[in-house]
């Protein structure tokens, strides 16, 4: 979306001659850093400057080993068995400073970043290393901290995995991915700051009456609303997934910066983390941002919708949504919202946004934000033309909402026809599964302390718009900086709540050629505040 694809793994002849005299070049350029280094120090003794040889040293060892490759493994599955992968096999999802610094010349000099990752794995009688190649998921070179994947077969009955250095390994966590039978996985993207409860109540409602399941990763939100989101996870609606940040403790910002360069706070990696999780387990998964509502027009289910879209055509790897923009009105105050009135407000704007894709997760093992940046070999893509997803573009919170409660409108499908987005029978279906969560008294009591205004969401429309939008919509790509929420300031309200995830992320002895991190034990708690990370 915003430049072309780049592999990682492409080089220029420049670099192959280089490769081919390693020790020449790495003499000859560290005498002329030398001379460099020298003239430096001269200059800064004669401004009065404390220069010690850490420089020199540092210089040294980022030329005999490579840039400082910093990998932040977001998720790390072991499948005993797969359809896709192959039997006990690992699946990767990272984090890694691949895009190389313009206006670092040193690093021009330096030999090409590895192709692939090096795994040990263990189990109680014996031991295997392996190589695996990684793929690039993101498609741009706009942000320094990229996500990539990987995956490959290891031994049965896994105790233990390594990644392997020049010098020396480091354990990681591994999980196990969902084997529990779903017909489909709706993916959502991660929240920060979120205050939008209605949007998730017709969310996962609607997911709820036509057969899916909502897997939402959550950053932070208010706390009122986080509430809501575990009693709905209690019920068994939807999970709420912990999304951690991704972190490099004392790595400098200038060998790995995660805060500011990483894309839509790192969007890429919870999909694809999100379809190797239910990869073995669910028919279908999707990936839809919470003011992003499909409801099936071919089928009463969301499965026999995407399984109709399919049959007969050649193997896909993904169907195509479009996106259709509406505009909507909630009720402010909760006592007095309904999922009725929310649908009969619905007003269509006949404008179109890129959409999201459905994939039968046999055949995708990564995607970006709104598609992966290529095809794997042999599939295909579906353009949806039969439907659209609803995207609430702009909602607006109202105190008068309750005047029109008693009219069931059934909201119009956008092409003018005398279709509609959804029946009336399933309109009052929705509500009357609203009205029994609600009578719930854990429920009932959190619906009383649900925020009526929308402070963040101002907040970070404003910024989006300024900072990113603007830019992208008028075609001055060039002007968009590593675009996502930390271009924005999030002022603390005194009066508001709210919840945030947290980790344990520790330092890493560095590995040559890439040294790895992660973060465990993750939980959420009411000391951070409402921020984007």
């Amino acid at each position: 979306m915003l430049s072309p694809f780049l592999s990682p793994l492409s080089d220029d002849e420049t670099m192959r001659g280089f490769c081919r005299r390693p020790k020449k070049v790495f003499v000859l350029v560290f005498l002329v850093l030398f001379v460099v280094w020298l003239s430096v120090t001269i200059i800064e003794f004669s401004f009065g400057l404390t220069v010690t040889t850490d420089d020199l040293i540092a210089t040294g060892k980022t030329l005999k080993n490579g840039r400082q490759l910093k990998g932040f493994i977001t998720s790390s599955y072991y499948y005993p068995t797969s359809k896709s992968l192959g039997d006990n096999a690992i699946a990767l999802v990272m984090s890694i400073n691949l895009v190389r610094s313009p206006a670092n010349q040193l690093e021009h000099f330096l030999a090409p970043d590895p192709s692939e990752l090096i795994i040990m794995a263990k189990n109680a009688s014996s031991s295997v290393i392996v190589s695996a190649p990684y793929v690039r998921v993101t498609p741009h070179e706009v942000c320094q901290v990229i996500t990539i994947f990987a995956t490959v077969q290891l031994i049965p009955n896994v105790k233990s995995i390594s990644m392997l250095g020049d010098n020396g390994m480091a354990e990681i966590p591994f999980t196990m991915p969902s084997y529990t039978k779903r017909d489909v996985v709706v993916c959502t993207s991660p929240l920060f700051v979120s205050e939008q409860w209605q949007n998730f109540l017709l969310a996962v409602h609607i997911y709820r009456k036509f057969g899916a399941h909502m897997n939402l990763y959550l950053i932070s939100s208010v706390t009122s609303f986080y509430e809501l989101m575990k009693e709905y996870e209690r019920e068994g609606y939807m999970t709420v997934q912990p999304w951690v940040k991704v972190d490099f403790p004392g790595v400098p910002k200038t060998t790995a910066d995660p805060f500011n360069q990483i894309e839509f706070r790192n969007q890429a990696a919870s999909q694809t983390d999100c379809l190797l999780q239910f990869k073995e387990s669910a028919r279908f998964v999707t990936f839809l941002d919470l003011d992003d509502v499909l409801i099936p027009k071919l089928a009463p289910t969301y499965a026999e919708e995407f399984q109709k879209i399919m049959d007969g055509k050649k193997k896909l790897a993904y169907i195509f949504y479009h996106k259709e923009n509406y505009d909507a009105v909630v009720a402010r105050d909760s006592s007095r919202f309904s999922l009725k009135k929310m649908f009969g407000s619905l007003e269509c704007k006949h404008k179109r946004e890129t959409g999201k894709i459905v994939v039968d997760p046999r055949n995708l093992n990564y995607t970006w934000i709104h598609f992966p940046p290529i095809l794997p070999n042999g599939l295909e893509k579906y353009e949806v033309t039969e439907n659209v997803i609803t995207h609430l573009k702009t909602i607006v919170w109202s105190d008068d909402q309750e005047q029109s409660g008693r009219i069931l409108i059934e909201p119009s499908y956008f092409d003018n026809s005398s279709a509609k987005i959804i029946s009336s029978k399933d309109i009052l279906s929705i509500e009357k599964d609203l009205r029994r969560m609600i009578r719930k008294p854990r429920i009932r009591k959190i619906f009383a302390k649900l925020p009526n205004i929308h402070y963040f969401t101002d907040l970070v429309v404003k910024c989006y718009n300024d900072r990113y939008y603007r830019y992208h919509y008028s075609g001055r790509l060039g002007d968009i900086k590593c675009p996502g929420p930390q271009l924005c300031g999030f002022i603390q309200h005194p009066k508001i709540k709210c919840t945030h995830v947290t980790a344990t992320h520790i330092p890493m002895e560095t590995l040559y050629p890439i040294t790895y991190y992660y973060a465990t034990d993750p939980y959420f708690t009411s000391d951070i505040g409402c921020y984007a990370h």
